[in-house]
């Protein structure tokens, strides 16, 4: 009988996943059932069951798990509570890799991430360019894989993800010449596809490395408005796509100050109405997981909102809030959003010895829960692994401390 390495098969999947999850959907799934699969049959479950306990980040996960699970006791649509549910599982994966992934492990594993993005925004230059087509990709929108908005919070990790490594002193003069060349292609890349969420958590994100790299000083100052200014000068200039967009921003907020709410940030800006108003009505544990969207349609059916008009209304009436605090404050109340925000508080607070990585957890906080006000990234699935894989690796560096 073959005796099977359980740690080589976890990190050698572990790497397959970081590498496919730019790329496809189907791999995505296939590893993470799989990267469960073996979790269990190894076995093994009190050193595991240890290693959870002894981290704060990972008993906070558990928690907010454990109280989405039971929200769907109060949920009336039982079949879209269980939708989200089946979500849920792909969070196992975070304690597979925190429990089985070793710190020396965690670089190579970026760099299989790495690869990835650079194979995807290799086949999305392309399509720009008009070299070739590929699936649904065109030169507007040359998102190959994924919708442009999360492919522009990828996009934005994997930039200030290059930038962190290029202000590093654990490189060499030649790896940063090639970081600093995919920095300005992805960054590129970024300023030239539609995602407008990706392109705010960027620059917020360039913001968080400055001071933690210079602290809140004259020079941080500096080299944030420095950088910034060429980064947004230069798309705005050469990017017909990023003037469009920015162009559009602004006439959405001429529009909600008078309380047109059409436009893409004016729905957002409805989504926050109507989601305070579901709130407000089921504050302490929410609607349960799966009745946002049936508690939406009730409200919008209701004569309280004379400006909104029929196609706004069908919208919202259809779609999540776009919004990850939002939708959790509706589905799970305060105790829920308490919950979930004291979990991203742990993630900042992991004691990590090794600044580069430690640098890197805060700049990914950063851009996925900038990301998180304008889409909920937890709800869809390739921005759900990116949040899976870093979060899980970033908690391996503490439990390997």
């Amino acid at each position: 009988m073959v005796k099977i390495d359980y740690d080589k098969t976890i990190y050698y999947m572990t790497l397959a996943l970081a590498f496919s999850m730019p790329l496809s959907r189907a791999m995505i799934s296939a590893l993470v059932v799989l990267l469960i699969l073996f979790w269990i049959l190894e076995k093994d479950f009190k050193d595991k069951y240890r290693q959870i306990v002894s981290s704060r980040l990972l008993v906070a996960i558990s928690i907010y798990l454990l109280f989405s699970a039971i929200s769907v006791i109060w949920s009336s649509n039982i079949d879209e509570a269980l939708n989200m549910m089946r979500l849920n599982i792909y969070w196992l994966v975070i304690f597979v890799i925190a429990t089985k992934i070793k710190k020396e492990q965690i670089n190579s594993i970026i760099n299989a991430f790495l690869i990835g993005m650079f194979i995807s925004e290799s086949i999305a230059y392309g399509v720009f360019f008009e070299l070739w087509k590929f699936k649904y990709a065109t030169v507007g929108n040359p998102s190959p894989f994924m919708f442009w908005i999360d492919y522009s919070v990828f996009m934005a990790f994997t930039s200030l993800l290059l930038l962190n490594r290029i202000f590093s002193k654990n490189y060499t003069f030649k790896e940063k010449i090639m970081f600093v060349f995919f920095f300005t292609t992805v960054t590129g890349n970024l300023f030239l596809a539609i995602g407008r969420t990706g392109q705010v958590a960027f620059i917020a994100g360039v913001l968080v490395l400055m001071i933690m790299r210079y602290r809140f000083t004259f020079k941080s100052i500096f080299m944030t408005v420095l950088t910034l200014g060429i980064i947004l000068t230069t798309a705005y200039s050469i990017s017909n796509t990023f003037k469009m967009r920015t162009n559009v921003a602004i006439e959405d907020i001429k529009n909600i100050s008078n309380m047109n709410f059409e436009g893409s940030w004016g729905i957002r800006v409805a989504y926050w109405i109507t989601s305070y108003h579901i709130f407000k009505e089921h504050p302490v544990i929410g609607v349960g997981v799966g009745d946002f969207q049936d508690e939406t349609k009730k409200l919008l059916q209701s004569d309280n909102y004379p400006y909104l008009n029929s196609e706004t209304k069908e919208f919202m009436s259809n779609h999540h809030p776009h919004n990850q605090f939002l939708l959790v404050a509706m589905q799970m109340g305060v105790v829920g959003l308490v919950l979930f925000i004291y979990m991203i508080y742990q993630i900042i607070r992991l004691k990590i010895k090794d600044r580069e990585i430690k640098e890197l957890s805060i700049l990914f906080v950063t851009v996925f829960f900038v990301s998180c006000f304008a889409e909920p990234l937890l709800l869809k699935q390739f921005t759900l692994v990116l949040f899976i894989l870093f979060v899980g690796l970033f908690a391996t560096q503490e439990q390997k401390i």
